[in-house]
């Protein structure tokens, strides 16, 4: 698999013990800590500069920026086997160990089975001298940045003015406490390393879509469901009907997902709902209480170097799901999810339906308890096609490549090229592959797949499970090349051993 090294692994790691002294220039920018506590397990140096660390919702993570080499220093009060990923660099050390980074990148560091450490490098931003003039602090609308007061109509007048003056508006480092805020046409948001848009816990602050009625999970629960139609029509930031929009930098934003959803409201974190030319660059998006970033019925949307950190204990927390979508880009993120760390849709969210083609998850870094990379469940346009998930690292999942066909849609044309699955999570199916087609609302077909270069670990011990559903809805047209199941290449389609049934036809292996 020499040729996921070369693609997606553009720096260069190593592991050396404590002791050595760390050299270089001091050529990274610490941010500050904004959610959870210092973390008592790590601590992290980058070129002698102290990094903070957080603990938050059973992880760890630090975030810095970085221009040019980084020598990390990083401490652990916990002992066991150290393992580095997306570099499947191992190493044995009772306290600590160095990092040596090349360039930004994301990166997981498990110590033992429980522990993990995500460090999240980043390129910092430059401003353009036009778009320094530009700038517009929020603070000059009136706006608490102390976290104390809510600031939803503050923000929002401050988002509508400089939307509609051409200017961008600037989050300072600050907490703005905020309900839903809605994001218009020519919006240019940036939010700074030190600013993070805290989401507020009382559900009256979402925005209820009108004409539809939202679900309370505790006092409505009949009326629930976690079908991606019905689950909700609320959500913090709200992109709608809006044409050229830019959201970028490095703060956070912080859903709350726990305590919201504790109150029965299951609040998406971002929806981008018939728009279209949207950026989402750099930010952090952490903790929603359902699907983090739905792209819902938009064309020509970007999500670049976003960085997704999601409760594991919260249900249906998705992290990206462009749902009757095309011409989107998923790339360089990162993504720790309750749920599918890419669900590709078609729901008939909000009554939106139509067909979804040219979608590409490129260069990613993902964890889930779910699966990592798919098309499904919700599968209710006619066409769902070129698709390609390339050169992803998949630290952690049940399932890694799912195509999941239950309303009647036609999958053509998807590609998994060039993705590398290390680990399965605790002892679920940990299937390497699972494609199906069931009848939920429709009868569908899944034709022309191709998985190239992708290599999953002895951990994935379920290997392939294939099913169509009947005849005239067959799973066919299936090529595997350069294939390791289990660690080791596949040679032959026997030593694929899929199992399936009997509406699966045209497999080849191309060695």
């Amino acid at each position: 698999m020499t040729s996921f090294n070369s693609r997606i692994i553009c720096v260069f790691l190593a592991i050396l013990f404590v002791g050595e002294s760390a050299l270089g220039q001091n050529d990274v920018l610490p941010y500050p800590l904004l959610t959870g506590e210092t973390s008592k397990i790590f601590t992290v140096k980058a070129n002698g500069l102290t990094i903070p660390v957080s603990s938050y919702k059973g992880i760890h993570y630090a975030r810095f920026g970085q221009n040019g080499k980084a020598k990390l220093e990083i401490g652990f009060q916990q002992a066991g086997e150290v393992r580095v990923s997306p570099q499947h660099a191992f190493a044995s050390a009772k306290d600590g160990i160095r990092l040596e980074l090349e360039k930004p990148g994301y990166y997981v560091l498990s110590v033992g089975e429980n522990e993990k450490l995500f460090v999240l490098a980043d390129l910092p931003d430059v401003f353009t001298a036009q778009e320094k003039k530009d700038l517009v602090s929020v603070r000059t609308f009136n706006v608490d940045g102390s976290g104390k007061t809510l600031s939803t109509k503050e923000i929002q007048r401050a988002i509508d003015e400089t939307s509609a003056n051409g200017k961008i508006l600037f989050f300072d480092a600050g907490v703005y406490k905020t309900g839903t805020l809605t994001i218009g046409s020519n919006a240019r948001i940036y939010f700074s390393e030190g600013c993070l848009i805290d989401g507020s816990y009382d559900t009256s602050h979402y925005i209820v879509d009108k004409g539809f009625k939202e679900a309370n999970k505790l006092r409505d629960g009949k009326a629930f469901s976690d079908n991606g139609q019905h689950m909700t029509y609320s959500r913090l930031i709200l992109v709608e009907d809006a044409a050229n929009v830019k959201i970028w930098g490095k703060g956070i934003i912080n859903g709350n997902g726990a305590e919201v959803r504790n109150t029965g409201k299951p609040a998406n974190l971002i929806r981008i709902r018939n728009s279209r030319n949207v950026l989402i660059e750099g930010v952090c998006s952490f903790d929603p209480a359902a699907w983090n970033t739905h792209i819902l019925y938009s064309d020509s949307v970007t999500i670049r170097h976003v960085k997704l950190i999601n409760d594991l204990n919260v249900p249906n927390t998705d992290g990206f799901d462009p749902d009757a979508s095309s011409h989107v880009r998923i790339q360089d993120c990162f993504a720790f999810c309750s749920d599918d760390n890419v669900a590709i849709k078609t729901s008939n969210n909000s009554n939106l339906l139509r067909d979804c083609h040219d979608i590409k998850v490129e260069g990613c870094v993902f964890l889930t308890k779910k699966s990592a990379l798919k098309v499904g469940t919700e599968t209710k346009a006619t066409v769902m096609r070129d698709i390609i998930f390339q050169n992803n690292y998949i630290v952690m999942a049940d399932r890694g490549l799912v195509l999941y066909c239950y309303d009647g849609a036609r999958f053509e044309n998807v590609q998994f090229l060039n993705n590398y699955f290390e680990k399965g999570f605790a002892d679920f199916e940990k299937k390497a592959i699972h494609f199906s087609i069931k009848e939920r609302s429709g009868k569908g077909v899944i034709r022309d797949v191709l998985v190239k270069d992708c290599y999953f670990s002895s951990d994935f011990h379920s290997a392939i499970a294939i099913n169509g559903l009947s005849k005239g809805h067959e799973v066919e047209g299936l090529v595997f090349e350069n294939i390791c199941l289990l660690g080791k290449k596949v040679t032959t389609v026997s030593g694929l051993n899929i199992q399936q049934n009997e509406f699966v036809g045209r497999i080849e292996l191309k060695k």
